[in-house]
């Protein structure tokens, strides 16, 4: 198989018509206060349209760092690569690392960097983890992971004991994204097509059904030939679905647009909405995207390297730069929304309050990793001599 960056594989999605019956939002004097006198919530056919017009406005908040994570040379703080996948904590005190680098194992520690034990290995017996990217801790502690080889999801209780696996994901087709658990239901984007057309589709997945939820769809393109390799791939820069799931429900949205969808038990509920203008793409982007090229490699062969001009000059670039790249949930429901930056340029980080009106932003700051109550939260930190990153476990300090 192909590999390749996804960011080459972004598509776009398509508006939604609406029509809609104002509710204005009024607010006073609390900042809470305030950010609902900015929005307005409208009504359109069940649901709920939060539209955000207020301009970018700083958080006055600071992060504490209480510990640091990962990084070691050797040991069970071995790993060097953390993001939204493969953290996750269970709200209150422990924080799990799925780490696929050293043997597929998930490690535990607490809220200062404490190990507490570790779980699984690398093999397909009872808790063991052949093939899998993600990994979710519940309020209780019991840690789960979706293993694409098994088409199972392989459990263990907070004590470290394997519990029976879920079974019953069998034959859902070819997975496009990293896969979300949550209890017995897997969240993931699958890549389907037929003759003439290619689509993302976000898929909820039980043991007993599918549930398709959304989708992006584009028209195939034939094969394009470059100085090493053929590919038939879309547009640089256009959007493709990102998700995240919780027990506030799913938030989805397909980056070209300021919009974040929420869904609870299937259906859209609420969308969230910010007045940001998509800017052009350029050439320079092409570049900011791949400043070594696009790297391709097939099986065991020799690596090939597309240069960004070649690859902007075949495939075309979409008409906007993305707007957003991550999102994820806070256990109080408000929801962060990570803003789309190029590699190497500075973070920013939107949050929404539980009613979808914006607070404010966090700038410099990534996409949250989890959270450990309502004043403590984790976030990636990066190494830029040599491109690893390690979890950073921050108390938040609110100011007024």
């Amino acid at each position: 198989m192909p590999q390749w960056f996804p960011s080459a594989l972004r598509v776009p999605t398509a508006a939604l018509p609406l029509v809609l019956c104002t509710m204005v939002a009024t607010g006073a004097c609390s900042r809470g206060d305030a950010s609902r006198a900015r929005y307005t919530t409208t009504d359109s056919a069940g649901v709920q349209i939060v539209e955000n017009r207020a301009a970018d406005d700083s958080l006055p908040w600071q992060f504490e760092r209480m510990a640091q994570i990962g990084g070691a040379d050797s040991g069970v703080q071995a790993f060097d690569q953390v993001g939204w996948y493969n953290v996750s904590t269970d709200g209150r005190g422990r924080i799990a690392v799925f780490d696929r680098d050293n043997g597929n194992r998930v490690q535990v520690f607490d809220s200062l960097g404490r190990h507490l034990r570790t779980m699984g290995a690398r093999g397909g017996g009872p808790g063991e983890v052949q093939s899998a990217d993600a990994v979710y801790m519940d309020a209780v502690g019991t840690v789960s992971v979706y293993d694409r080889s098994k088409a199972a999801i392989v459990r263990w209780a907070a004590d470290g004991a394997v519990l029976p696996e879920l079974r019953g994901f069998e034959g859902r087709g070819r997975i496009w994204s990293k896969t979300l658990v949550r209890a017995d239901t897997v969240y993931t984007v699958m890549a389907r097509s037929d003759s003439l057309h290619g689509m993302q589709v976000m898929e909820r997945w039980t043991p007993n059904d599918t549930l398709g939820l959304d989708s992006l769809v584009h028209v195939r393109k034939p094969m394009v030939r470059f100085s090493c390799v053929g590919l038939a791939i879309p547009p640089l820069l256009e959007g493709a679905l990102h998700f995240a799931a919780s027990d506030s429900g799913l938030a989805l949205t397909s980056q070209s647009q300021y919009t974040v969808d929420v869904y609870r038990d299937g259906r859209r509920v609420r969308s969230l909405r910010r007045a940001i203008t998509p800017v052009p793409t350029t050439m320079d982007d092409a570049s900011k995207l791949y400043p070594d090229g696009m790297r391709v490699q097939f099986g065991g062969s020799k690596e090939c390297v597309v240069p960004a001009r070649e690859l902007a000059e075949k495939l075309g670039m979409a008409p906007t730069v993305p707007l957003l790249q991550g999102l994820a949930w806070a256990p109080d429901g408000s929801l962060w929304v990570e803003r789309y930056t190029f590699e190497g340029d500075p973070p920013r980080t939107d949050v929404f309050d539980p009613r979808g009106g914006y607070v404010g932003t966090a700038y410099g700051r990534s996409l949250p990793l989890g959270f450990l109550g309502s004043n403590v939260v984790l976030f990636a930190e990066p190494n830029a001599d040599d491109g690893s990153s390690r979890v950073g476990v921050f108390r938040i300090q609110r100011g007024p």
